[in-house]
């Protein structure tokens, strides 16, 4: 029995426009509005369309024509399903309370203090590091145990990990009952830190000597030498910029376990093991493999090319929620610029902006982080664990958001019957 043929990630447009049931110059009204995004098609002047967007797009229609909408669409980046005052997204980016994210890191604001904003709503400007206890050498030295047993280590998998051995080191009451729900989240993310030294040159642990701020604690631990200190400031404005983006799957399934009465830690898990997957930690993973993996332009256009030809979506390119580009891509990717031009990196920081301009794709949030690690020199993997631990500042927001909403989510299901 033959195995059936891959769904193509992209339609002709005789196909877009017939699953939309518009004509073809709607079609292109679509795209000029950015509301469907195409790449040219490899050797000829006709462009293809992403399925997903058009797919959207038409039940989007469907809503309009008549149609209730339900929560199927309205969670397929539809219409809003919650209400938050913690992060809104514009064509410049997210803003985090109403402060341009781009604009915190722009300022050399540290990420600890954009974490509190997000938690608290208060901003404490020159807050550079948190006041809180080095991770007991106990709790190092059951994540350096349980790494070594685990196979193929990335962000994923090393925070899942701490945030199971700090788990079985804490007893008592749960956060929300104790009233430490944002110290703990300090806690966690300090550990995150420590365990990202595994990715490192050393692969150990990091056990840090004294107050430092978590962009240090990963410089130091994912860096050797001078080139530690020198790269915490650049780690630190990606920190920032990740440190939230809205309702993301990851977001939404930490909400849930918090609106059920979840401790911190399973939010941060349920939002850990959501991340992970294909289109985000996982993704990352891949767009840094495509990155890595090619020595020129002419190498990245063939490449790009070749997905393209056979229906495959380039790993890394087009944003969903920024169909002209991911405005912090760009400030990534200019900032890898920087520290190549500074001789502070030998990485190949302008692979990602030829990328960019081969079939007019644009860079999403991963190909900014992987072109700053490897403008930095980090190690493969850094780059997903410096946006999930970014992203924990967020998700601990908004569970403690959910909590304080005081409702359960749980939506209804539209039963279809086999007959």
């Amino acid at each position: 029995m033959s195995e059936p043929t891959p769904r193509s990630e992209y339609l002709t447009a005789r196909e877009a426009a017939r699953l939309l049931g518009v004509k073809i110059p709607s079609l292109y009204s679509y795209v000029s509005r950015g509301l469907i995004r195409s790449v040219t098609q490899p050797g000829t002047r006709a462009r293809l369309y992403f399925r997903e967007d058009v797919e959207r797009a038409a039940t989007r229609m469907g809503g309009r024509a008549g149609i209730p909408e339900t929560v199927e669409s309205a969670v397929r980046w539809g219409q809003p399903v919650l209400t938050t005052s913690i992060t809104d997204l514009s064509d410049a980016g997210p803003r985090y309370r109403g402060r341009p994210a781009i604009a915190l890191a722009q300022s050399g604001r540290s990420f600890e203090s954009v974490a509190e904003l997000l938690w608290t709503g208060v901003d404490v400007p020159d807050l550079l590091a948190w006041e809180v206890a080095p991770p007991p050498p106990g709790v190092l030295d059951s994540l350096e145990q349980s790494a070594r047993h685990s196979e193929a280590l990335n962000g994923a998998r090393l925070m899942s990990l701490a945030t199971s051995v700090l788990a079985m080191s804490m007893s008592g009451k749960p956060d929300f009952e104790r009233g430490t729900t944002a110290a703990d989240a300090a806690r966690l993310i300090s550990l995150y830190a420590c365990a990202a030294g595994l990715l490192g040159p050393r692969k150990r642990v990091l056990r840090p000597e004294g107050a430092l701020s978590i962009a240090q604690m990963l410089a130091r631990g994912l860096l050797a030498g001078t080139a530690a200190d020198a790269g915490a400031p650049a780690i630190n404005a990606a920190l920032v910029v990740c440190a939230d983006h809205e309702l993301s799957p990851a977001t939404f399934a930490a909400r849930v376990a918090a609106s059920a009465g979840a401790d911190l830690g399973a939010c941060l898990q349920a939002a850990i093991v959501t991340h992970s997957g294909i289109r985000f930690g996982s993704g990352c993973d891949r767009a840094e493999d495509l990155l890595r993996g090619v020595r020129s332009p002419q190498d990245m256009q063939n490449l790009i090319s070749s997905y393209v030809s056979t229906g495959r979506q380039v790993p890394g390119f087009n944003p969903v929620s920024y169909p002209k580009g991911d405005p912090r891509a760009r400030y990534l990717i200019e900032l890898a610029s920087s520290l190549a031009a500074g001789g502070k990196g030998a990485a190949l920081p302008d692979l990602p902006r030829a990328a960019a301009g081969a079939a007019e794709l644009h860079p999403r949030i991963d190909v900014g982080l992987v072109g700053l690690s490897m403008a930095l020199g980090l190690p493969r993997g850094a780059a997903s664990a410096i946006w999930m631990i970014g992203r924990s500042a967020g998700w601990a927001a908004h569970a403690i958001e959910q909590r304080l909403a005081g409702f359960t989510m749980r939506p209804r299901a539209k039963y279809l019957s086999p007959v």
